[in-house]
């Protein structure tokens, strides 16, 4: 898991660390210097205490090759450090001579101390006007620093990593009107526990002093929306934000602490899961640097093994990755905005997710609120409309709106199933409308308006709706405005099954290829995954032995291997007359084909969406694709079964009748008037509801299947071959369909 850097020694960190951030590691580096003696020293005390430097029951030792040697060292200390080694105390005959080493208590360098000063100091050198400012005007500059266990930290060293230690700081909670500007240097607010309510006032009154006493202020907290008064808020001329742990800065703690250069870099999703606790854990002096690294892997992956099987990470939301990059974009906006940067109304705040169900959509909403650090309220028009009557549904309805506008310093309100809603087109039904008008009011942030402006209700909150088909929504929710951006979620490809499998398996099959196992589950949602990898657990757990491969297989395929060979049969040559068309019609790329039992069918064929021009010839086209299964099975077997048909959403009958009524109702295309539209593409059932409309999309579905049952026969050989692939293997990819049509096809 490691990767190693090239070359046997660490480069000197002066040129990538700013002059904070490099005083503090020089500081570090040194401290750790004098602590290793200090302990080399006491345990040769010890020793010689006991006698024997080998006794078994003496103290542990240092070992002397991790302790610093003189005229030796690492590249970066003959490289400006020789003089830093100078001013070490004395080892001489084993006694500190120097003030540092005798004369106080030695105590050993914390991973988590040093992690934040370096932070810290890293923060201001990348912001060096502020420094200047600090020293020669009267700026007002907040740092935010969500992670607690760094705000502790930083809040006991902030001074001496600044170098502000020669400023008088006045707390801004002991301010008052009778404070002397002459007595202070500056007015620091370093605060832990939220502002409550009831102290905004008093809070606000201290805010005006600090500032009219023209000093220097700087505030810190774990969030400055909650912890501070408005009034600093408004008078901040910096909001900075504590960058986050990365490698560089593993690196430097292992080599402050260890005092050697770590070699060995962390892959990324490990760093992303340190933490002051993992490297308190296992980054210790008494350690080598590749000893250090190991324990941060085997850390981070207990960590990883404990979470739920839906404890994600953007980046391990695999298969959204449209829906992700809006979160991560949505998260630096945040973050401008709590820097004053931007307003927010250049935040883009609403996106509606619509996909098949299982995609992960809801799982998205819990994974984006907590990378953007914002709690979530979830609704449903289910839920509203539980409560009772109207007046109760629009009652709920403005109370999570209420809520999610009450939350500090924002929120994210998460509408689910919003295809739910009723669509009022035209419709006279007081109920319906009501229910529209309101949730429209409540996203427009009319209900949530203050002091006559009628957008103040849209702050701070995020909006993320999820839809199984945005087309059933009224056209007025889901408009720019409201829910400004829709992000089509569909069906992961094998390579994001693949890596879904690896997040799930949380290390388990670390060394077994999933390849295969990806290909067999394609047409699998992200519910479909986390179900396989639960079944394959539960049966190693239930026969007590390590999860294996077979189990993740036997999981995936269900009970396919049980099938009777006649319904094998039947459906290895129904997807093969899916795929072979589809090839034929489109190309290889994309497209598999599977036989399994483990989900909605016995088989099925997925594909990414082919962009089409619309035409009456591409839509005749998709409706010989979705036939050819029947029509495969009246070639091969004399008679179809009932596998077309029988579910209303994703039949191969029911989709390709919505394309035929489509075509003579909707789109201008076929049929007795066909420049006659007569309602939305969606609405199957009323265009079907006119008996001559009915005839004419049975005459298009007719021409499709003999179409479709034309080209197969014609590609026999090929249609045979595919299936008695499928009925071997289980699946099938289209360039494998390819390769069989070009042996099979037969030359003039």
């Amino acid at each position: 898991m490691l990767e190693k850097i090239a070359g046997d020694r660490a480069s000197p960190p002066a040129p990538r660390l700013g002059p904070l951030e490099l005083a503090a590691y020089k500081a570090d580096w040194r401290e750790f210097h004098i602590y290793a003696r200090h302990v080399a020293q006491a345990a040769s005390k010890c020793d010689a205490a006991a006698g024997a430097n080998d006794a078994p029951d003496g103290p542990a030792k240092v070992p002397a090759a991790s302790l610093p040697q003189a005229g030796t060292g690492p590249s970066y200390v003959r490289r400006g450090f020789a003089a830093l080694r100078r001013q070490l105390p004395d080892d001489g005959e084993g006694e500190f001579d120097h003030d540092d080493g005798a004369d106080r208590d030695v105590a050993a360098l914390t991973p988590g101390r040093i992690a934040a000063r370096l932070l810290l100091a890293r923060l201001f050198d990348r912001n060096p006007s502020v420094m200047r400012e600090l020293r020669a005007g009267a700026p007002v500059v907040i740092v935010d620093i969500p992670d607690l266990a760094l705000f502790d930290r930083v809040s006991h060293q902030w001074m001496e990593v600044l170098g502000l230690r020669d400023l008088l700081f006045a707390d801004i909670g002991a301010l008052s009107d009778r404070t002397k500007r002459e007595d202070y240097g500056a007015v620091e607010a370093v605060t832990k526990e939220p502002l409550k309510k009831s102290n905004r006032g008093s809070a606000d009154e201290r805010a005006f002093v600090a500032v009219q006493l023209a000093l220097p202020v700087i505030a810190i907290t774990p969030s400055a929306e909650t912890h501070l008064s408005a009034v600093l808020l408004d008078a901040a001329t910096h909001r900075l934000m504590l960058p986050d742990i990365d490698g560089s800065l593993i690196d430097s703690v292992i080599r402050a602490v260890t005092g050697k250069p770590c070699r060995a870099a962390l892959p990324e999703h490990v760093v992303a899961q340190v933490g002051v606790r993992e490297l308190l854990l296992a980054v210790r002096f008494d350690r080598t640097p590749q000893q250090c690294v190991e324990k941060l892997l085997h850390f981070v992956a207990s960590k990883t093994a404990k979470r739920g099987s839906r404890d994600l990470t953007l980046d391990e939301l695999h298969g959204l990755d449209e829906a992700v990059e809006w979160a991560r974009s949505t998260k630096r906006d945040l973050d401008a905005w709590r820097r004053g940067e931007i307003g927010w109304d250049e935040i883009d705040a609403g996106v509606v997710l619509d996909g098949p169900p299982g995609t992960g959509k809801t799982t998205f909403a819990k994974v984006a609120s907590a990378a953007m650090g914002l709690p979530l309220i979830t609704a449903t028009y289910a839920k509203w409309q539980a409560a009772g009557h109207l007046g109760d549904f629009l009652r709920e309805m403005k109370k999570d709106f209420g809520d999610a506008r009450s939350k500090e310093p924002a929120a994210i309100m998460f509408i689910d199933e919003l295809d739910s809603f009723p669509v009022r087109d035209g419709s006279t039904n007081d109920y319906v409308v009501a229910c529209v008008n309101a949730i429209i009011e409540q996203l427009d942030g009319l209900q949530g308006a203050t002091n006559g402006a009628a957008s103040s209700g849209r702050q701070k909150v995020i909006f993320i709706a999820a839809t199984n088909d945005v087309r059933r929504c009224d056209p007025a929710i889901v408009r720019a405005g409201r829910l400004n951006r829709i992000i089509q979620v569909g069906l992961p490809a094998p390579s994001d099954i693949e890596k879904m499998m690896r997040v799930r398996l949380r290390g388990d099959l670390g060394d077994e290829p999933l390849e295969d196992l990806s290909l067999l589950a394609v047409g699998s949602t992200g519910a479909d995954i986390e179900r396989i990898v639960k079944d394959a657990r539960r049966q190693a757990r239930q026969e007590r032995r390590p999860l294996s491969i077979e189990d993740m297989r036997r999981a995936v395929l269900g009970n396919s291997e049980g099938l009777s060979p006649e319904v094998l049969t039947r459906a290895s040559f129904h997807e093969a007359g899916h795929i072979v068309l589809a090839v034929l019609h489109g190309g290889p790329a994309d497209i598999h084909a599977v036989v399994a039992g483990s989900r909605r069918s016995v088989g099925f064929v997925v594909s990414k969406h082919r962009h089409a021009a619309g035409t009456l010839e591409d839509y005749r086209r998709e409706m010989q694709g979705l036939l050819a299964g029947r029509a495969a099975e009246e070639i091969e077997l004399g008679a179809a079964g009932d596998g077309s048909g029988g579910s209303e959403g994703s039949s191969d009958l029911a989709q390709a009748t919505r394309i035929a009524a489509a075509l003579v109702g909707s789109f201008g295309h076929s049929g007795p008037h066909p420049l006659l539209f007569l309602a939305d593409r969606s609405r199957t059932r009323d265009i079907m509801s006119h008996a001559y409309l009915r005839s004419a999309a049975h005459q298009e579905l007719a021409a499709a299947f003999d179409e479709a049952k034309r080209v197969l026969i014609e590609h026999r050989a090929a249609l045979q071959s595919v299936a008695a692939h499928l009925r071997e293997r289980g699946r099938i990819d289209g360039h494998e369909v390819e390769r069989i049509l070009a042996e099979t096809t037969k030359t003039p």
